[in-house]
């Protein structure tokens, strides 16, 4: 099965190295593309466009695939799950630290539309969580820790239709290389294999 990793805001796809390489050795295809410009500045629906144009090159025609997004690719992810019609193909779905209610880290000036659309209680993410049962068929995982300091509050990262999982992650970033995460992620993609 075929696994896209969604980066988020200042990352690149490179930072998913050490999770693909894990899930690779399980026999999974992965990728994970770089989306750019990588802070938003365009909104998260034009990176989520991005998204949906880069999967159609790596998972063509109407084959399943399960998807991950870290931070504000969780987001992006989610945004091409539901108003992109990826909910079709998307088997799982794994949110990592994925602000689903915002962080108030997003009223800092800085000038990315992404950035402002991550307010607690924005149009986006009230439009967002009104149409987020069209992902009943999908799986979804939601994992994210209490010592998350880039997200605030951290428990913004715990989604009502997910699976939450909490994580003793130390830090936003280090969550993407966390043990548990990977093996309950590994796991729940074996359980479910055909």
């Amino acid at each position: 099965m075929k696994i896209v990793l969604v980066h988020g805001i200042f990352n690149r796809g490179a930072i998913f190295f050490w999770l693909k390489k894990y899930l690779k050795q399980a026999g999974f295809n992965c990728f994970s593309p770089s989306l750019r410009p990588c802070d938003g500045r365009y909104g998260i629906d034009y990176t989520a466009e991005q998204l949906a144009d880069k999967i159609q090159s790596f998972v063509p025609g109407d084959e399943k695939f399960c998807l991950i997004g870290f931070s504000m690719g969780a987001v992006v992810a989610r945004y091409y799950l539901q108003n992109l019609g990826g909910y079709h193909r998307v088997t799982h779905f794994f949110s990592i630290a994925g602000p689903h209610h915002g962080s108030y880290w997003a009223y800092l000036p800085y000038p990315s539309k992404g950035v402002r659309q991550l307010r607690p209680g924005s149009d986006f993410l009230s439009q967002l969580a009104a149409n987020q049962s069209i992902l009943k068929k999908v799986k979804v995982y939601s994992y994210w820790t209490p010592f998350d300091l880039s997200i605030l509050p951290s428990n913004s990262s715990i989604w009502s239709i997910a699976n939450n999982q909490k994580v003793n992650a130390w830090s936003h970033f280090s969550i993407i290389f966390n043990r548990a995460v990977k093996q309950h992620i590994l796991t729940e993609l074996i359980n479910d294999s055909p």
